[in-house]
This record gives C-alpha cells, sequence and structure tokens, in this order.
C-alpha cells in the first residue's frame, strides 16, 4: 500500500506542478517566474544558453520542497509510513524535476550524455517546453506540464 502511496503523490505532483505553472507561476508570482522567461525572444538555441547563476524562479523549489519536508518529518517521528511516502513521491518527483528541466532541458549543469538525447520521449518532452518558451503559435505557450504534453510533439 505505501509504495501505492509514493507512486500516487509522485504522478499527482505532475498535476500540480502544471496547475502552479499555469495559475501560480503565470498568475499572481509571474515576478518569480518572469526571469525564467528572459530569453524566450532570443533566436539561439538552448544548446547556447549559459548558466547564468541562480533565477529567482528557483525559489519555487522551497514552495514544492516544504511539504515533503514536513511530511517526512511528521512521518518519521510519528512512524506515520504514509506521510513517509507521500513525502518521499514529492521529493522523487522534485528530483526528476530538477533533473528534466534544469539538466536535460535546459542544461543548466552540463553532463555530456545529456547533451545530445536520441529517445524519442525525452525529444518530444524536450520540444514540448521548449514550445512553451518559445511558441510559435497561442496553443504552444498553454503548455505548461513537464513529464505529459499533448502527443503532437512526438512528431516534430
Amino acid at each position: 500500500m505505501n509504495i501505492i502511496l509514493l507512486i500516487i503523490s509522485f504522478l499527482f505532483m505532475e498535476f500540480i506542478a502544471w496547475s502552479n505553472h499555469k495559475y501560480v507561476m503565470h498568475g499572481f508570482l509571474w515576478k518569480w517566474h518572469k526571469d525564467h522567461h528572459i530569453n524566450d525572444k532570443n533566436s539561439f538555441t538552448v544548446d547556447d544558453l549559459e548558466f547564468s547563476g541562480f533565477e529567482k524562479n528557483d525559489l519555487f523549489f522551497l514552495i514544492y520542497a516544504l511539504p515533503a519536508i514536513i511530511l517526512l518529518l511528521i512521518g518519521f517521528k510519528y512512524n506515520f509510513y504514509s506521510f513517509i511516502f507521500i513525502g518521499s513521491g514529492i521529493t522523487l518527483y522534485g528530483f526528476t524535476y530538477f533533473f528534466v528541466h534544469d539538466i536535460i532541458i535546459h542544461k543548466r549543469i552540463k553532463i555530456r550524455y545529456f547533451m545530445n538525447i536520441r529517445n524519442r520521449y525525452l525529444n518530444a518532452l524536450i520540444n514540448a517546453h521548449l514550445a512553451h518558451h518559445r511558441p510559435k503559435s497561442s496553443e504552444d505557450f498553454k503548455n505548461f506540464g513537464l513529464l505529459l504534453f499533448p502527443k503532437r510533439f512526438f512528431s516534430e
């Protein structure tokens, strides 16, 4: 049962990330997120980006980490194993988000193996995310998810 809680919380975090990206980051906390979009109008590719340090956008990590930390602390202190597995699912999603978004897509940490992706799903994921940053249509900009995205990006 606990493994199921971990998997459900991981999957639920994709919905949380999507809704927060759409309604919070592109809404009332745009002032934190806008520096993440600062290079969107430039013509260079994502491979040409250099890590310019931390962005205000990185503060969202703290917001997303807090519930996981609280659940893990309470879970370990009071032996609430369900809290531990839910907190672990949130944490696992956070690591996945960091790895996919910051390393694979934006290459904020350059790892040679991930500089030239040849995986069909990961290429579609990168295309979907870049479409959000450099939309060719209003439909592109509406792509707020990370791991789930419209299937049309598999053919691009």
